[in-house]
């Protein structure tokens, strides 16, 4: 870190300080003989903390064995130390968050959540005595952000928003600046602090495991590992590429801490859990149940899956399409987007399939296919002309592909057909997507350039591949669709038959 940055830090008014009631807990945890007891008093005096920490305790992250019901039975339980970490991994967020300016946006907040629980989550795999050090310090691993962003923030905004989500290109602008990078600045401030050394060593080396551990014990080197290995891993929750970040990470997390691809599938989704319950304590968002189920489905099939063709768009866990009408998992480039409905195309629906249906039988997950087939568009074409048929056909392209999950996939299957990819979606549910679709068909009002608008209507096939119907090729499971489809037809059009099922 250059002097003039330092300088710059020691001057700055505005840096976040730890609040009374941590300030008194600490200097408590510091005197020789404590009381317990007093440390208990020190925290019952702000009941809002207090509260957080039970809830804490009794919350997925820790998992104790039988619930408590207070402060002191959490004293008991966990001991005194890893009480104060807890209550500091609080107490530091509220303060820090009433001072940041904003350049580092709610993805900052994100991302420290979910490095404190991955970081938690590998210190109690590495038999950790004391996980919770492992927590506060992933928790504030990146705090030096906000030291910088508080003393020298005009030339620190436009490299925020220059590095966007990239962590890495934000770490190596800073060291090019300053001569140092936020994990050195958020060393330095923790030492301002006087927070425990293990702490402070796992931030300064959160970018660089060996950089501050010379003459640490066991204990510290571990906690720095894990929290080190839980920056990288957060990347998978924060980069907009999840399938990227998730490949780039896999193979960190393999040579840094020798975790298999089962165990690091394993541990995202057991960190997808956790943050469910931890998240409002804490008043961070990370997003709904299906945002993260659909976060850990892209990242396990990329990990599963390192040299498969990307095949969506960035930015899992986002939701829906907002109604723009294109399928979140449409591919932006020209040879693999139609033209007229900026779907994706036969060419690319066929490889989609082939490659989600492989990954279905291993894995042993439902996958169901849609195929949805506009009823006598033949007609709008012989009456009012090409341009009408294909103004039609555009309407219900975008009907179609709206507010799909991220990993599904809309396509132009033929000439007036349309097909939905719908990953690990059991036949109840493709049939409700089905007949949610068949609705919004006929009772929209389509304007195809004739004056007033038309309705208009269409017939649906959907086949499931799960573990009460199976198919040898993905060729297997499209005969059967098409099948189903000329069910639909023959059966009077505008309705959804599933296969084997009328409904």
């Amino acid at each position: 870190m250059q002097v003039a940055l330092r300088q710059k830090l020691e001057a700055c008014k505005n840096l976040p300080s730890l609040p009374p009631v941590a300030l008194h807990v600490i200097r408590l945890c510091q005197r020789d003989n404590f009381d317990v007891g007093d440390v208990a008093r020190a925290l019952g005096s702000d009941p809002g903390l207090s509260a957080r920490i039970v809830s804490l305790v009794n919350s997925p992250l820790i998992a104790v064995k039988r619930e408590v019901g207070n402060l002191s039975q959490v004293l008991v339980l966990l001991g005194v130390n890893a009480v104060r970490t807890l209550a500091l991994g609080f107490s530091i967020l509220g303060e820090v968050r009433a001072h940041e300016r904003g350049a580092l946006g709610r993805g900052f907040w994100r991302r420290a959540l979910v490095a404190g629980t991955i970081a938690h989550d590998l210190a109690r795999l590495e038999g950790l005595r004391h996980p919770e050090d492992a927590f506060l310090a992933g928790l504030l691993q990146d705090i030096g952000q906000l030291a910088l962003e508080q003393a020298v923030f005009e030339m620190y905004q436009p490299m925020c928003q220059s590095a966007g989500p990239d962590h890495a290109k934000l770490r190596a602008m800073e060291t090019q600046a300053f001569g140092g990078d936020h994990a050195e600045v958020g060393r330095w401030l923790l030492s301002q602090w006087r927070l425990p050394e293990i702490i402070r060593v796992a931030v300064g080396s959160s970018h660089d495991p060996g950089r501050w551990q010379r003459g640490t014990d066991p204990a510290t080197e571990k906690t720095t590992l894990t929290v080190a290995v839980s920056g990288i891993l957060a990347d998978v929750w924060a980069r907009p590429d999840t399938a990227a970040a998730a490949r780039a990470a896999g193979a960190a997390v393999r040579e840094m801490m020798g975790l298999d691809t089962d165990r690091t599938v394993a541990l995202i989704k057991r960190v997808n859990r956790v943050l469910g319950h931890v998240a409002p304590l804490f008043d961070i968002e990370v997003g709904d149940a299906d945002q993260l189920e659909e976060l850990a489905a892209a990242a396990e099939q990329a990990l599963r899956y390192p040299d498969a063709v990307v095949t969506s768009l960035p930015g899992a866990g986002g939701g829906g399409s907002g109604g723009s009408g294109k399928s979140p998992a449409t591919p932006s480039s020209a040879p693999e987007q139609d033209a007229l409905t900026g779907l994706a195309t036969r060419k690319r629906f066929d490889a989609y399939l082939k490659e989600q249906f492989e990954f279905a039988k291993q894995v042993g997950k439902p996958l169901s296919v849609l195929l949805c087939d506009p009823d006598h568009l033949d007609m709008v074409n012989q009456t009012f002309g090409r341009e009408a048929g294909d103004r039609a056909l555009h309407a219900i392209g975008v009907l179609v592909g709206e507010r799909l999950r991220y990993r599904d996939l809309a396509a132009r299957y033929g000439g007036e057909e349309f097909a939905l990819v719908l990953i690990d979606t059991h036949a109840a549910g493709a049939a409700v997507v089905a007949e949610r679709m068949r609705k919004k068909i006929e009772e929209n009002q389509h304007d195809i350039g004739i004056g007033d608008p038309v309705r208009m209507s269409a017939s649906i096939g959907c086949v499931t591949l799960d573990e009460d119907l199976t198919f040898l090729a993905p060729s297997d499971l499209l005969a059967a669709l098409e099948k189903t489809l000329a069910e639909a037809k023959r059966a009077g059009r505008n309705r959804v038959v599933s296969f084997g099922k009328t409904t």
